[in-house]
């Protein structure tokens, strides 16, 4: 049974899109030689909002990830380039993919938030727009 990882970041501005989508890259080239990744993908959607969704063996090899450090260092930035961010973890019996409206909906139900320094209005309320695009997805692995 895998465990999934979901993430939703939404970049503030645009000042800070190419530094993110620097430390994407480098981290989503970490991912790909990750031990225990089934596959992954993402999703950029309106108003630089970027979403992850990563299959794992077990939670143990998604922490290793989490703590390589081209993710580590990604992370370290996130307060600064982002206004809203989550996370929602779990396991499911198969290896496909989830929708992307069910990872929504996980996400906003049950998800976590992430602290950044100038949260939006819709990060405080814990209330986020539904998924718009999801043609612009990228598979990872």
């Amino acid at each position: 049974m895998p465990f999934i990882s979901v993430t939703r970041l939404r970049i503030k501005s645009l000042f800070f899109l190419i530094p993110f989508i620097r430390a994407n890259e480098a981290s989503a080239k970490a991912l790909k030689t990750s031990k225990g990744l089934l596959k992954g993908k993402e999703l950029m959607d309106k108003h630089f909002t970027f979403w992850t969704l990563t299959l794992w063996e077990d939670e143990e090899s998604m922490k290793e990830f989490r703590g390589s450090p081209a993710h580590r260092k990604a992370m370290q930035q996130l307060p600064n380039w982002c206004n809203e961010a989550s996370y929602h973890h779990w396991v499911q019996e198969d290896q496909d993919y989830p929708t992307w409206n069910l990872i929504a909906e996980k996400l906003y139900t049950e998800g976590k938030l992430s602290k950044v320094r100038n949260p939006s209005k819709a990060q405080m309320e814990n209330q986020f727009p539904p998924i718009k695009w999801t043609k612009s997805e990228r598979i990872l692995k």
